[in-house]
């Protein structure tokens, strides 16, 4: 039977891939602004992998995905960084971290080339704040992305 959540699965993936090479680095040849976006989009769409689990048939015998998320701290921030970036104000927030944004540290590493074409390669890491400290973005990114696979794992086999 074919599922439409993978559909959304394999987005969050190919944002999840888009994120890992903001953060280890890559060609600098857009503004940070895009890079940023990407960033922002893999949180939206890593939460909104339950939206799309709910309203596929082929997950109806599932376990219910809103008691996932609350469960998974990860989730729960995910969740509130999602909404707090597509509201502009959290009004409903899923964790007590009180996640937020709170700044990107960036490295730009520039090649003069010696007789080679010039390069600029830029790495940005994204810092989250939370009543319990900040965290790195792409870490909390990572362990979304587990948490995701492990809940489909329990519920079909290998996502």
């Amino acid at each position: 039977m074919a599922t439409k959540y993978t559909e959304q699965l394999g987005r969050v993936k190919r944002y999840f891939a888009r994120f890992k090479q903001i953060n280890d680095g890559m060609v600098h040849d857009q503004s940070s602004d895009h890079y940023s976006d990407d960033v922002y989009a893999f949180f939206q769409n890593c939460y909104h992998l339950k939206d799309w689990i709910k309203n596929d048939a082929a997950c109806s015998a599932w376990s219910d995905v809103e008691n996932y998320i609350n469960s998974n701290p990860d989730l729960r921030i995910c969740a509130d960084l999602c909404n707090g970036q597509k509201h502009l104000v959290l009004t409903r927030p899923r964790s007590p971290e009180n996640p937020s944004f709170a700044g990107e540290n960036i490295t730009l590493k520039i090649a003069d080339g010696f007789g080679v074409k010039e390069s600029i390669d830029i790495s940005m890491k994204f810092k989250i704040a939370t009543t319990s400290g900040d965290m790195d973005a792409f870490q909390l990114a990572e362990r979304c992305v587990a948490a995701w696979e492990q809940y489909i794992r329990a519920n079909v086999g290998t996502p």
